[in-house]
């Protein structure tokens, strides 16, 4: 397998760049970061557990979607289980612990993604 290459020129292009931008970037303004305080929309979630199985454990990973706009969504990484039953289980009352709605009458709906498997 042949090492990657960089020749002189493309080298010293890239230092440059790297040390303009510093010169051109500009700090983040307040409101750039206001989607970590902005979080009334978890009150209207659907949680979604999804299992699956990554290096020999059962992965629980629950899922927070806005039932009005699903785009807007939080993936979380729950915890691991060395039996598919157990992650089951877990799963299960997490998502009912997590859920804002215990009922479950919060639901999502493929559709609203307007997904194209075409």
């Amino acid at each position: 397998m042949a090492l990657f290459q960089l020749d002189d020129s493309a080298y010293n292009q890239m230092l440059n760049l790297l040390n303009n931008q510093h010169f051109v970037e500009r700090g983040g303004k307040q409101e750039d970061m206001l989607f970590l305080s902005e979080d009334w929309w978890l009150r209207d979630t659907a949680v979604i557990e999804i299992i699956f199985k990554r290096e020999g454990m059962w992965e629980i990973n629950l899922v927070f979607a806005h039932y009005r706009r699903p785009f807007q969504l939080i993936v979380r990484a729950i915890s691991r289980y060395s039996s598919k039953d157990k992650a089951q289980l877990n799963a299960q009352y997490m998502r009912r612990l997590a859920a804002k709605d215990q009922r479950g009458t919060l639901k999502l709906d493929i559709n609203d993604f307007n997904l194209c498997f075409s």
